[in-house]
């Protein structure tokens, strides 16, 4: 092919990619947000930090809670397995960078032989008439073969995926971050129902004695005796299930940071754990960009975006560049020295002409668009749901939480009134632990209220994509290396 036509070719190709060969301009999607949501909890105090940015977990001022996370964030195994699917995007992304660099082949080979000479008037070397020969060869050869427009295309969509693997990883980290904390209330909350339960029983235990004193007097009923038997059974059924639940939540956690399974010991008091000032007002939807899954389905809209690029990039020319360079002498002696020099240097440009099948996988990249934009929809307006729902649910726990709180104090007036009638003889033993007893269900319900409340504070953050950029001097430290060990 002569050079102006090869030239000519690489022009128009060239204009050709200004228009429409990278594919189509990605444009975001227009979503109506929310200007603020249904909810507005009356735990809430003002932020200005980016949500992802804060580690609002430090707002409880429990630092157990504090290292836990950290731990597990430097630790965690599924962490570290998603880390390690962002280190081979990034190997990726290098394999598709290196693709403009050429590739170069280097073989090398001796021969040698004889035949027999008798009556020839060769000038080769010889040896009781036979003619002995010797070859050598060294060859350098660098290739070049290059689509640019669908190099431009790889490139595109490797940054895309190790952004996707990157957000990936994130996910996991937001994801560590709430199990942890869950975990962790869970367990306060755990000891403290355990601790209840105990007093119940020995609530219930005081009185049930009350019963087998009235009932050797004949003062009450085998009916009322059973049916406080039976109430101390139950009671003493939910003492095992909830130590159970307890080495499952310790083990939970201990799996979160990577360790063996064992017991927790715990600095902190379920009590000691405020939910005031918690939950941040006046954020604007636009948080919301920053949650992983917003961000990952916003890339495989921008990624199926780029494949119909990389499509349409199969219809224009593949320059190839061949250079080979080398050198041969039959002499064993002379395999560096010029004899048989040559090179060769060529120059092509080819693009198909007739491929009906490249149409076929124009229309398949564009209907991955569709999907992925419609996908890319339902991420944003699911996320606002889960925003306005956990606003809405700690709202209503948080209400719950108060009414079980007034129930403890008018369980506990109604107790201390029942003790000075006691003392005074107006009312039985009986009655007066009875009342007590009371205390003890009423606090019960206050507790477990209080850990879903605690829990959805933790949820909420996670819809928020609150606190999964953080770093601390420990998770810079772990960060995974070549030098990793398991």
């Amino acid at each position: 092919m002569k050079f102006k036509q090869l030239l000519f070719i690489l022009i128009n190709s060239s204009v050709l990619a200004s228009c429409a060969l990278l594919g189509p301009k990605y444009q975001e999607p227009n979503i109506n947000k929310p200007d603020s949501w249904n909810s507005n909890s009356i735990n809430a105090v003002s932020e200005s930090t980016n949500v992802a940015e804060m580690a609002w977990w430090k707002k409880f001022n429990d630092p157990q809670l504090n290292q836990l996370i950290e731990s597990a964030l430097a630790n965690n195994n599924d962490l570290q397995s998603a880390m390690g699917n962002m280190l081979q995007a990034q190997a990726s992304l290098r394999q598709v960078e290196m693709g403009w660099v050429p590739t170069v082949g280097l073989s090398a080979g001796a021969m040698t032989g004889g035949m027999n000479t008798y009556g020839s008037s060769s000038t080769m070397p010889m040896q009781n008439g036979y003619q002995t020969f010797n070859s050598n060869s060294l060859m350098v050869m660098p290739t070049y073969t290059l689509n640019i427009f669908e190099q431009i295309k790889k490139g595109e969509i490797a940054k895309l995926n190790l952004a996707m693997q990157t957000q990936a990883k994130n996910a996991v980290r937001l994801g560590v971050i709430t199990q942890v904390a869950n975990s962790y209330f869970t367990l306060l909350g755990l000891h403290k129902q355990l601790a209840l339960q105990e007093q119940t029983l020995q609530d219930a235990e005081a009185l049930n004695k009350s019963f087998e004193t009235k009932y050797k007097y004949g003062s009450t009923s085998d009916t009322s005796l059973e049916g406080m038997a039976q109430y101390l059974t139950i009671i003493r059924a939910n003492i095992p299930m909830i130590k159970a639940n307890i080495t499952q939540t310790e083990n939970a956690l201990q799996v979160l940071t990577n360790n063996n399974p064992s017991k927790i010991k715990l600095g902190n008091k379920f009590d000691n754990i405020s939910t005031k000032n918690i939950v941040p007002v006046n954020l604007p939807s636009e948080v919301l960009k920053t949650r992983p899954d917003v961000i990952t389905s916003e890339y495989q809209l921008k990624l199926a975006n780029a494949n119909i690029g990389a499509a349409t990039a199969q219809f224009f020319p593949s320059i190839s560049l061949t250079s080979p360079l080398g050198q041969g002498n039959m002499v064993l002696g002379n395999l560096f020295n010029g004899g048989a020099d040559f090179w060769t240097t060529q120059i092509n440009a080819a693009m198909p002409f007739f491929n009906l099948a490249l149409y076929s996988e124009i229309d398949k990249a564009k209907a991955g668009y569709y999907s992925a934009y419609y996908n890319y929809i339902n991420t944003v307006r699911t996320a606002f749901s889960q925003v306005d729902n956990g606003l809405s649910k700690n709202d209503s726990l948080t209400s719950n939480l108060e009414q079980k709180e007034e129930a403890i104090r008018r369980a506990t007036n109604i107790y201390n009134i029942s003790v000075k009638q006691y003392k005074l003889g107006s009312v039985a033993y009986s009655d007066t632990i009875g009342n007590k007893l009371n205390i003890d269900y009423a606090a019960s319900q206050q507790n477990d209220v209080k850990i879903q409340q605690l829990q959805s504070l933790v949820n909420l953050y996670q819809a928020l994509g609150g606190g999964y950029m953080v770093e601390s001097n420990l998770t810079q430290v772990k960060k995974f290396n070549d030098s990793h060990d398991i």
